[in-house]
Protein backbone atom coordinates (compact mmCIF):
# COMPACT_ATOMS: atom_id res chain seq x y z
CA UNK A 1 0.00 0.00 0.00
CA UNK A 2 1.08 3.38 -0.86
CA UNK A 3 0.42 6.77 0.75
CA UNK A 4 -0.89 9.58 -1.23
CA UNK A 5 1.04 12.56 -1.87
CA UNK A 6 0.36 15.84 -2.10
CA UNK A 7 1.99 18.49 -4.08
CA UNK A 8 4.37 21.15 -2.14
CA UNK A 9 2.50 24.19 -3.30
CA UNK A 10 -0.99 23.10 -2.16
CA UNK A 11 -2.72 23.11 1.07
CA UNK A 12 -3.66 19.74 2.99
CA UNK A 13 -7.71 20.19 3.73
CA UNK A 14 -6.84 19.82 7.51
CA UNK A 15 -3.89 21.92 8.08
CA UNK A 16 -4.94 24.28 11.14
CA UNK A 17 -3.46 27.77 11.45
CA UNK A 18 -3.26 28.57 14.39
CA UNK A 19 -4.27 32.16 15.56
CA UNK A 20 -4.32 34.03 18.90
CA UNK A 21 -6.62 31.66 20.34
CA UNK A 22 -4.71 29.16 20.08
CA UNK A 23 -1.96 30.96 21.46
CA UNK A 24 -4.00 31.67 24.83
CA UNK A 25 -5.36 27.83 25.54
CA UNK A 26 -2.13 26.54 25.03
CA UNK A 27 -0.54 29.27 27.58
CA UNK A 28 -3.44 28.54 30.07
CA UNK A 29 -2.56 24.56 29.55
CA UNK A 30 1.04 25.20 30.70
CA UNK A 31 0.16 27.44 33.20
CA UNK A 32 -2.36 24.64 34.85
CA UNK A 33 0.36 21.88 34.05
CA UNK A 34 2.77 24.38 36.22
CA UNK A 35 0.02 24.48 38.85
CA UNK A 36 -1.15 20.81 39.33
CA UNK A 37 2.81 19.90 39.41
CA UNK A 38 3.71 22.97 42.16
CA UNK A 39 1.37 24.36 43.50
CA UNK A 40 2.68 26.81 46.35
CA UNK A 41 5.41 28.19 44.08
CA UNK A 42 2.92 28.78 41.19
CA UNK A 43 0.74 30.39 42.81
CA UNK A 44 3.21 32.94 44.12
CA UNK A 45 4.08 33.38 40.60
CA UNK A 46 0.73 33.56 39.52
CA UNK A 47 0.18 36.06 42.00
CA UNK A 48 2.56 38.48 40.48
CA UNK A 49 1.54 37.81 37.14
CA UNK A 50 -2.22 39.42 37.58
CA UNK A 51 -0.19 42.24 39.85
CA UNK A 52 1.41 42.84 36.48
CA UNK A 53 -1.40 42.65 34.53
CA UNK A 54 0.82 41.43 31.06
CA UNK A 55 -0.18 38.55 30.38
CA UNK A 56 -3.08 37.38 28.26
CA UNK A 57 -4.45 34.91 31.03
CA UNK A 58 -4.48 38.16 33.77
CA UNK A 59 -8.35 38.21 33.15
CA UNK A 60 -8.60 34.54 33.62
CA UNK A 61 -6.43 34.51 36.52
CA UNK A 62 -8.45 36.62 38.01
CA UNK A 63 -11.40 35.61 37.64
CA UNK A 64 -10.31 32.30 39.27
CA UNK A 65 -8.81 33.68 42.16
CA UNK A 66 -12.23 35.46 42.72
CA UNK A 67 -14.03 32.46 42.66
CA UNK A 68 -12.04 30.74 44.65
CA UNK A 69 -12.26 33.17 47.52
CA UNK A 70 -15.90 33.05 47.35
CA UNK A 71 -15.81 29.06 47.33
CA UNK A 72 -13.79 29.05 50.47
CA UNK A 73 -16.23 31.97 52.09
CA UNK A 74 -18.77 29.47 50.74
CA UNK A 75 -17.37 25.93 52.33
CA UNK A 76 -16.49 28.23 55.80
CA UNK A 77 -20.31 29.26 56.70
CA UNK A 78 -21.91 26.39 55.21
CA UNK A 79 -19.73 24.46 57.60
CA UNK A 80 -20.81 26.80 60.09
CA UNK A 81 -24.45 26.45 59.78
CA UNK A 82 -24.31 22.62 59.84
CA UNK A 83 -21.96 22.39 63.12
CA UNK A 84 -24.57 24.97 64.32
CA UNK A 85 -27.52 23.09 63.43
CA UNK A 86 -25.86 19.70 64.19
CA UNK A 87 -25.09 21.05 67.74
CA UNK A 88 -28.99 22.33 68.62
CA UNK A 89 -30.78 19.20 67.13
Amino acid sequence: MSTPTHAPDTLVPDTHVPDGTDLLVQEIREEVAHLVRHPIEELKRLEHVAADGDSPTTPLLTVVGIGLAIAVLFAGVLGLTLLTVGLTN
